[in-house]
């Protein structure tokens, strides 16, 4: 169940649903789950200060259920992270920040229950 919020500076014209389906696709395959799973939350135009500048910034955090427990996973994961939002936004390498987020199975409600309950019974 990835999770995943951006907040930046730029503007809400700057990013677009196209983009935001990039991200969400992105996302499933580089942690092979389905898309269905994906959430992508994106909170444009914010007020956000980062080493003494308001030069375009993405801080960009993720959650999601067993995919963050190895360091080497997480390594891959922001390396392709910084290189897709680098790629896609008008945003500098030194101007993204990724956060990572376990989240556990129980800890995550869907379809009126539990993702813990729900894999239970399949």
């Amino acid at each position: 169940m990835p999770l995943a919020h951006i907040k930046t500076n730029l503007s809400s014209d700057q990013i677009s649903d196209e983009f935001m389906k990039e991200t969400s696709k992105m996302i499933a395959e580089l942690l092979n789950k389905e898309e269905w799973r994906v959430s992508v939350h994106v909170d444009a135009g914010q007020r956000i200060l980062r080493a003494g500048s308001f030069d375009p910034y993405v801080q960009f955090e993720i959650g999601a259920i067993k995919s963050f427990d190895e360091e080497k996973d997480k390594e891959k994961y922001s390396k392709a992270f910084f290189d897709f939002l680098s790629e896609k936004l008008p945003v500098q390498y030194d101007r993204i920040v990724v956060i990572f987020h376990r989240l556990d199975s129980e800890d995550v409600g869907i379809k009126g229950t539990l993702n813990s309950i729900l894999v239970k019974k399949q």
